[in-house]
């Protein structure tokens, strides 16, 4: 698991994903027991802190946009919120279906998608914009323990509502409400596994080490991170899911 975590950090502060794109295959695949539905949780738990402590390294001593996160988060909460309530009344192989289907959404758009020109608009119109893209960033968080930053990050740049140099740390900012939203619903469900330190879908016996983990692998992604191009960054983020994708239909057709 510490492995997991380093791995989590890393790509976490490089690329402002919430890490749980690779914690959710982990957790399923090296603890004894674990089910879809907690792993879920229990990744949405430990983003968190990961998400918290790299957003606050990089927005320290920069301008932050709070009018963009704000309504970002605002967005996000709700859909975070409303997707793990929905995917609890699913089963634990949906749940992995609905991942492997948003994954590949996810790559279709980084690999045919340009990035537009800079967002031009009224102030209600970027609103509006930067409410939904929360709100979709929420859903997919809440439905399949990804954090949201997969789908935020590639909005972001591609619609022009958050600069290449500082999506990451506005992605961080708001998958800490996105997940406080959806861990929410995950405390107070029914457990499904019989697992020490478990509350509701989450289990607190893995978190310490993979959060320990990630705290070691956050430096090396905030040095990528500042020497990726937007095109590099877009290249990165589909090799990734590419890989992720593949192990999770192979773990869902075996």
């Amino acid at each position: 698991m510490l492995v997991v975590g380093v791995i989590v950090g890393l790509m976490n502060a490089a690329l402002g994903i919430g890490g749980g794109i690779l914690m959710v295959p982990a957790l399923l695949e090296f603890v004894p027991g674990m089910a879809p539905h907690t792993a879920k949780g229990t990744s949405l738990f430990i983003i968190i802190f990961v998400a918290g402590i790299n957003a606050w390294r990089q927005n320290r001593g920069r301008p932050v946009p709070w009018d963009s996160a704000g309504l970002l988060a605002a967005g996000s909460i709700v859909g975070g919120y409303s997707g793990a309530w929905f995917t609890d009344r699913l089963s634990g192989e949906t749940v992995i279906w609905i991942f492997v289907g948003l994954l590949g959404l996810i790559v279709l758009r980084l690999l045919f998608s340009e990035r537009r020109a800079e967002f031009v608009g009224t102030a209600w119109q970027r609103g509006a914009m930067s409410v939904g893209i929360g709100l979709a960033t929420g859903v997919t968080s809440g439905m399949t323990g990804i954090g949201g930053g997969l789908v935020l990050v590639p909005l972001a740049l591609l619609t022009r509502i958050a600069t290449n140099e500082r999506v990451t740390g506005l992605s961080n900012l708001v998958m800490v409400a996105t997940s406080v939203a959806a861990v929410a619903v995950h405390l107070r469900a029914a457990p499904e596994v019989n697992l020490p330190l478990t509350v509701g879908q989450v289990s607190l016996v893995v978190a310490p080490w993979i959060f320990l983990g990630a705290q070691a692998g956050s430096p090396f992604g905030r040095y990528i991170n500042t020497r990726l191009s937007y095109t590099q960054r877009r290249a990165a983020l589909a090799a990734v899911i590419v890989v992720v994708g593949a192990r999770m239909v192979w773990r869902a057709l075996a």
